[in-house]
């Protein structure tokens, strides 16, 4: 299955089809002012949460890693309403909203818990820290066994996860990939496993090869013999 939610629970979350109508020059410049007394915006995302457009602002990059950018330093993203700017800006839609979103996706089905991630976890994750943190998890009580990741910076459902994709994650990425959290977030030890683990895939493979090469060898003399060479 996908790990990406489906348009009904997009929609659940957005309140509906976004509505350009409601984006209006007058509210961008207004929106830009009241971020601009934060920082000046490299890009501006409009985005739709629960009826409502907001503008999400982006602060130009600094230098460094990545995953240090993400969990420090200063803030790097604001939200405003496009509509009432005066309202003023915020970091993050509170914690009450997004769990009522969270339920609005799947309003048929009950609710086994809902955790605030201040970490990955074994599906929610990025070797880099780049994902944004934190996020909403919700688990629900339907016969897929449903997740979702919902984030309050952009008020967006970002990943979704059933019982087969679950299962997926580790038959597929964790073998394929070594993706386990014990070793990918201890690096070099990663890498160390995977070198050991493509050594001995090289060896097996040339002992293969010689046996292959001795058996054609002996085929190649039968032959000559017959022929008389």
């Amino acid at each position: 299955p996908s790990t990406s939610p489906t348009r009904e629970q997009r929609e659940a979350v957005s309140g509906g089809a976004f509505r350009l109508d409601a984006v209006t020059v007058e509210g961008l410049r207004a929106g830009m002012a009241a971020i601009a007394s934060s920082f000046v915006p490299k890009e501006l995302e409009v985005v739709q949460f629960r009826g409502e457009p907001y503008l999400v602002a982006l602060r130009p990059a600094r230098p460094g890693p990545v995953n240090e950018r993400a969990r420090s330093g200063p803030i790097e993203r604001l939200l405003v309403s496009a509509v009432a700017p005066e309202r003023g800006t915020f970091t993050r839609f509170d914690a009450d909203a997004m769990l009522a979103a969270a339920r609005a996706a799947m309003p048929s089905t009950a609710v086994d818990d809902a955790v605030w991630l201040e970490e990955y976890d074994a599906y929610y994750y990025d070797r880099h820290g780049a994902r944004l943190l934190p996020v909403l998890r919700v688990r629900y009580d339907d016969p897929l066994r449903t997740w979702l990741y919902l984030d309050p910076q952009r008020g967006v459902i970002v990943q979704k996860e059933e019982r087969l994709s679950r299962v997926n994650r580790w038959l597929y990425h964790g073998l394929h990939s070594l993706d386990f959290p014990f070793l990918y977030y201890r690096r070099p030890l990663w890498d160390v496993v995977v070198i050991v683990l493509s050594l001995g895939g090289i060896v097996l493979s040339a002992s293969t090869m010689v046996q292959a090469w001795r058996r054609l060898r002996r085929h190649a003399r039968h032959v000559a013999r017959k022929a008389g060479f």
